[in-house]
């Protein structure tokens, strides 16, 4: 599998998702006013992105933390699913190359509080958890690990990032939980390498309580539940009136 990016480079401390046009276009407005809101760094790589979201891109390009690259790939024989939530881990290491601390994200992931990063002990973070009841082997290994936030500093765990890309590319199980699956099997490779730090389980909230850091739309609470709909409808009002100012 080869994928060719094109854009920016960013570099310093940065939050980093990946997405079709489709999801940019339902999720992107309300994260990126939410990375514009509590003043970090965002860099959204988009997957054969359309007029309309380049017409976006265009127009937030006056948000100095906001950057962005893209890729035109052929999805002909792969299943997209699964590709749009590979791919952030396929292009991280070339894209954020220049980058120091990266945190990264699903694209409905909003910031609703003061972004804490690990200390800087850490070379890595993963949020490691039990297996899911009722799965076996390949299923069961590959949900040790939620893909949904992963924690890179690219001055010391480049060769990590790599590692997972290449595995990727390379997978001949290229299904949903792949991503995860890699993941896990490169954390056993890297953790006596690395210090990684495991994420504790209030780091991702999707119960969506007051004073959280992070709310994340897991599975159809991105559509149904009325506290993440809301919030995200808000910070996506705020983001165009901002670029009508």
């Amino acid at each position: 599998m080869e994928v060719k990016t094109k854009g920016d480079n960013p570099t310093g401390d940065v939050l980093f998702a990946s997405c079709d046009s489709i999801y940019f276009l339902n999720h992107g407005p309300a994260f990126m006013m939410s990375a514009i809101k509590y003043k970090q760094n965002l860099h959204l790589h988009i997957v054969n992105p359309d007029k309309h979201v380049n017409d976006i891109v265009n127009r937030v390009s006056k948000f100095e933390n906001l950057t962005f690259s893209t890729e035109e790939t052929d999805l002909k024989g792969i299943d997209s699913r699964t590709y749009y939530a590979c791919n952030r881990f396929i292009v991280a290491p070339y894209i954020l190359r220049q980058a120091h601390r990266v945190m990264i994200l699903d694209v409905d992931n909003y910031l609703m509080n003061e972004m804490r990063w690990p200390d800087s002990k850490y070379d890595a973070g993963l949020f490691l958890r039990d297996p899911l009841p009722g799965t076996t082997g390949w299923e069961q290994e590959s949900t040790h690990v939620a893909a949904g936030i992963v924690y890179l500093d690219m001055r010391k765990a480049i060769s990590f990032s790599i590692d997972v890309s290449n595995k990727l590319k390379e997978s001949k199980n290229f299904v949903w939980f792949v991503d995860q699956n890699v993941l896990w099997k490169c954390y056993n490779k890297w953790k006596d390498k690395l210090n990684i730090l495991s994420f504790e389980r209030h780091i991702m909230d999707w119960e969506f309580k007051h004073g959280t850091m992070l709310w994340t739309g897991k599975g159809p609470r991105k559509y149904n539940n009325k506290t993440y709909v809301a919030q995200k409808d808000r910070y996506t009002k705020e983001l165009y009136e901002s670029l009508r100012s």
